[in-house]
């Protein structure tokens, strides 16, 4: 089991997977790397690239320390560079959904300059508009507990073990996606490929908030899974897979 280590200590898993050029998978909040083989896109995408699947931390095999600063966004992009050190990756191309697509957003602020090409899905990029407040400790406690709710009644297996295992740490996740203030700026100022999907579905921003980034980066693409929700939108890897392919390609040859 490889294992990278970031500045701060924390050890992050991943596997790497296929041959070409370098492209890193992110996983979602309550998942783990495991889930790109199960759903298909380690299949569809491992003869065109060499595939590098992270378990973010507090999650999987990656450490989970339980400490609410240590998940904040910054951290979370250098959890993927220190995996790209330890393989001697100068750059790659990524692909994050859900709370990978927020760590993609990341990457435009924070480290644009170790990656060729950005896929994300599933997460607006507005979510909390730049100008609003930060959330109160009540109204973060409640969204906690209405997330609870709403995976428990999912009766999904994993989300439900990894919740009932490490609930402070899924706490610690979940706060920081919802202190999200927007990547309004950086998407502006960034010329890394962009291709943004989302399923018609979602019951949060991202079918809003993505095609509003092609009014100002007419150059980024976006494509919508049509009839999906959250957890269908990245089941659908016949849709997904071969515009992520198509795409990821035409950034390469670039």
């Amino acid at each position: 089991m490889p294992l990278a280590e970031n500045t701060d200590g924390v050890k992050i898993n991943y596997e790497v997977v296929g041959s070409g050029p370098p492209l890193v998978l992110q996983h979602g909040l309550l998942s783990d790397l495991n889930a790109w083989k199960t759903r298909g896109y380690v299949n569809a995408l491992q003869d065109s690239f060499q595939l590098i699947l992270i378990d973010s931390r507090g999650h999987g095999q990656s450490d989970k320390p339980d400490n609410p600063a240590a998940y904040e966004l910054r951290t979370r992009v250098t959890d993927i560079a220190a995996v790209l050190n330890e393989l001697d990756i100068k750059q790659a191309h990524y692909m994050g959904y859900s709370m990978g697509g927020w760590m993609g957003y990341g990457i435009t602020i924070y480290m644009p300059q170790r990656f060729k090409s950005l896929v994300i899905g599933g997460f607006g990029p507005f979510r909390v508009m730049p100008t609003s407040e930060p959330m109160s400790k009540a109204e973060l406690e409640q969204r906690w507990k209405d997330s609870k709710a709403r995976w428990a009644a999912s009766e999904d297996p994993d989300r439900t073990r990894l919740l009932e295992e490490y609930p402070e740490i899924i706490k610690h996740c979940r706060d920081a996606l919802d202190t999200w203030r927007g990547a309004r700026q950086a998407l502006k100022l960034s010329s890394l490929p962009l291709l943004m999907f989302s399923g018609t579905e979602e019951p949060n921003s991202s079918p809003i908030d993505m095609p509003e980034v092609l009014k100002f980066r007419p150059d980024a693409e976006f494509f919508s899974v049509q009839d999906a929700n959250h957890i269908e939108a990245i089941e659908a890897v016949d849709v997904v897979a071969p515009r992520v392919k198509e795409f990821l390609q035409r950034a390469e040859n670039k």
